[in-house]
């Protein structure tokens, strides 16, 4: 059971509040159907932190996390970085306690991105609350709210280059430590083998603790050892992103690409920039573009090419 958000491209009959006669009379008024966008481009964003009240601020210095997200949206909006198919952000959706509330402004601040065509795929993370999450997501919808909550959201998105896999890291909500589980790793080990004709790229919440010394105090995925075991030997596995540091990064572990994907909201270190990340798929491998709000940032549209291993 993803998190996904499809395009809103229905046509819909617009009627206004006419009765009568002039209803009879009143053309059909359609909405725009969305742009084609290239299944090969995506745009990651991390650490969004949408809280309930719009003009809510935090951080230091303080800044406001849906002005942030509305400077992005703008931008990824723009086409001046290309089209993207759709968007995948990387947990921490929402402020601190996962308040319905806060998935409720979450929602209505990305439905321009829904509007334009794109598809929008959300992963859980420390500050998520998956009841709450999928609540909102089905009230928004008309629909009735789950009977049952899964202990872990993930799913596969499938392209024609790639496969990404989401994952779900969440462990307890406004708990920092993160942690995929036994069930959703043999998940994961399961669809990588059924799907080993193209690269597999994985996208969770948390950072892996390369120390492979894991104390709960790191904040970092606790099960990184058993994660790593799994995806080293599959050799259609090319790349983690991961969000949860609020860092910008990019390095490579036993050939596999580990993208941390910088926040929207607020940051850890002022030398971070507060950006997303527009990822192109090629033939052998990808490149990564990163956009700041902050055009003055040094590396605001830096651009990383990897190669698969």
């Amino acid at each position: 059971m993803p998190i996904t958000l499809p395009p809103i491209n229905r046509r819909r009959f617009v009627t206004g509040t006419l009765g009568g006669i002039a209803a009879l009379l009143l053309r059909p008024v359609w909405s725009a159907e969305p742009e084609i966008r290239s299944q090969d481009v995506w745009a990651f964003l991390s650490d969004t932190h949408i809280p309930g009240d719009r003009n809510k601020t935090g951080g230091t210095p303080s800044i406001n996390p849906v002005e942030h997200l509305i400077k992005i949206r703008n931008d990824i909006l723009s086409g001046e970085t290309g089209k993207p198919c759709g968007l995948i952000v990387s947990g921490d959706c929402v402020y601190q306690h996962g308040l319905p509330d806060d998935y409720k402004t979450l929602l209505e601040e990305f439905t321009p991105f829904r509007q334009k065509g794109l598809t929008v795929h959300f992963v859980m993370g420390n500050h998520d609350n998956r009841q709450a999450f999928l609540n909102t997501v089905a009230q928004s919808t008309g629909k009735n709210s789950p009977q049952t909550i899964p202990s872990r959201l993930h799913s596969i998105v499938e392209t024609s280059k790639a496969n990404f896999f989401l994952l779900d890291s969440l462990d307890k909500t406004n708990h920092t430590p993160g942690l995929f589980g036994e069930e959703q790793l043999q998940w994961l080990t399961d669809e990588l083998d059924s799907r080993n004709d193209k690269p597999a790229i994985l996208v969770g919440h948390h950072n892996p603790d390369y120390s492979g010394n894991i104390v709960k105090a790191s904040g970092a995925l606790q099960d990184t050892t058993t994660f790593f075991k799994q995806i080293r030997k599959r050799k259609q596995v090319k790349a983690y992103f991961y969000g949860h540091t609020h860092t910008w990064k990019t390095l490579r572990v036993s050939g596999i690409h580990m993208i941390n994907i910088p926040a929207t909201a607020w940051r850890f270190d002022q030398s971070q920039p507060f950006a997303w990340v527009l990822l192109t798929l090629k033939d052998n491998g990808m490149s990564l573009r990163l956009r700041s709000i902050e055009p003055e940032y040094p590396k605001h549209n830096e651009i990383i090419n990897l190669v698969w291993r």
